[in-house]
């Protein structure tokens, strides 16, 4: 197995948008109580944009390093597929049956990921073998060119197999930049059609509760020792957002939960889901 930090440090730490780069950054690392008391360890960036932009950081080196992406990557796979026209769309049918993807000889997937789907229903459920037709159907090459267009992660994919490389590596990304990476999409800022980014960003909502959306994605990185689970995605409320990555070792069966329950209470503490922030008086 590889190692679970692919671990070249990210090439910068600030962010890329203008809004972020004048943004303060608050190192917070008294928000990895929450990783603690679940029995893991993990970082999480969350980058406010409004009128009082900032970026708060839990746990400063490892958001700056690089992981192998697993299923946050359906989101620039995604677009991708859209804007290319290997798919037309969230309704996009991939009729059943439809294989399951196997670990140890297992399913790893959920049954419904067997039956007939939508693109919208396979990047819910994270369903693997529809999104290794759509990089068969794409190829190497547009992956060069619209990774590299897109600054997404470390761009190296040419180290695994073609439908493969965001599970196997060396293909991998930080929590800082899939922040950078987000921010854009949030903002429409990436290189593909008005059309594809609707559409990603209308599969990517997990939660409408009033004027707050949460717009989210998870990932679990089966193929290293410990195995890696993230959350990406960001909260609308406003004229605020709150943009986040988190990621996590996980070493038990309750922290692939973890990934959200953890999250969610730290976008909570930062005044996310409304409540006003609440800052801890330790350095």
């Amino acid at each position: 197995m590889r190692p679970h930090l692919i671990a070249l440090m990210a090439a910068f730490a600030a962010f890329a948008s203008p809004t972020a780069a004048s943004a303060e950054t608050h190192q917070r690392p008294d928000l990895l109580r929450h990783f603690r008391a679940a029995g893991t360890t993990g970082t999480m960036v969350v980058h406010r944009a409004g009128p009082r932009p900032e970026t708060v950081v839990a746990g400063a080196r490892r958001s700056r390093a690089r992981f192998l992406p697993s299923s946050t990557f359906k989101i620039p796979n995604s677009l991708l597929a859209i804007d290319r026209g290997v798919a037309s769309g969230a309704a996009q049918p991939y009729p059943g049956p439809n294989p399951n993807h196997l670990v140890d000889g297992q399913p790893f997937l959920p049954a419904t990921c067997e039956g007939d789907l939508t693109l919208a229903t396979a990047f819910a459920s994270s369903c693997i073998p529809i999104y290794q037709r759509i990089a068969r159907q794409l190829g190497r090459e547009t992956y060069r060119r619209g990774l590299r267009a897109m600054h997404y992660g470390n761009r190296e994919i040419d180290g695994a197999p073609l439908d493969g490389f965001w599970l196997q590596g060396p293909f991998a990304i930080s929590a800082q930049e899939q922040v950078r990476f987000l921010e854009r999409l949030r903002r429409g800022d990436l290189p593909v059609s008005r059309h594809a980014l609707r559409e990603v960003r209308e599969m990517m909502v997990v939660e409408r509760n009033g004027a707050t959306v949460l717009r989210g994605k998870t990932g679990y990185v089966f193929t290293t020792a410990p195995q890696v689970g993230w959350w990406v995605g960001w909260v609308a409320r406003g004229r605020d957002t709150w943009t986040f990555a988190l990621n996590l070792d996980i070493t038990r069966p309750e922290h692939p939960a973890a990934r959200i329950s953890i999250g969610h209470a730290i976008l909570e503490e930062l005044g996310a889901f409304g409540g006003a922030a609440r800052r801890s008086r330790r350095p």
